[in-house]
């Protein structure tokens, strides 16, 4: 094959699925770093979990995506990031969207706490508007994801524990349309899961320190 060939399948690659799946490494994570993926994937498993039973259960008032069908709308994730621009690792061609600069572990993870937070606060003022005795089913569900997220930024020791929380970033408005905009902001932050456990997983190698 050659070197054109090559070089566009690379950008295909990221392009179509930038940091969607681990990256292989012959190198074996710390302990420390294994808490940092062990978290991340029973955080990436919770959430698809619940998005899956969610997209499939429809119907009760307590249903987290009742009243509409969740698949037909597009994710959306936050809006100020950069975690899959300053994450990419050095040794893939960038897409012409996003930043080109060499691997910076500090900003990536500095990005990925922010992601973290991000979610986790969007989450808990999500489930602050609801009817807590009508809505126990789709309390328990998010919930399941905040405290995931919570644990995840606690015993993993890769994430900076300094960072600065995020102000409120839900604001109810009509019921309806909060449960639409809570199907596109889940469907974005699994996307971003994936991606955070991608990332972790190539910090933890330690190999592009080599």
């Amino acid at each position: 094959m050659s070197n054109t060939a090559v070089c566009l399948v690379a950008v295909a690659l990221l392009c179509g699925g930038a940091l969607a799946t681990p990256l292989r490494s012959s190198a074996p994570p710390g302990p420390d770093a294994t808490l940092c993926t062990k978290h991340a994937r029973s955080l990436l498993l919770r959430l698809r979990s619940v998005l899956d039973s969610a997209l499939e259960e429809q119907s009760g008032s307590d249903a987290l995506f009742h009243g509409f069908n969740c698949t037909d709308l597009r994710a959306e994730l936050r809006p100020d990031s950069q975690t899959v621009a300053v994450c990419q690792p050095d040794q893939y061609v960038t897409c012409s969207d996003q930043s080109s600069s060499s691997f910076s572990e500090p900003e990536c993870l500095k990005n990925v706490r922010g992601d973290l937070q991000y979610y986790q606060l969007m989450l808990r003022d999500y489930v602050k508007s609801l009817d807590q005795k009508q809505k126990s089913r789709s309390i328990a569900e998010l919930t399941s994801i905040t405290k995931l997220i919570q644990t995840l930024q606690e015993e993993c020791p890769l994430l900076p524990k300094t960072e600065e929380p995020p102000t409120t970033t839900w604001v109810a408005k009509d019921p309806f349309y909060d449960r639409m905009d809570l199907c596109k902001q889940l469907k974005g932050f699994h996307i971003r899961t994936i991606t955070i456990n991608r990332v972790l997983g190539y910090i933890s190698t330690g190999e592009y320190k080599k």
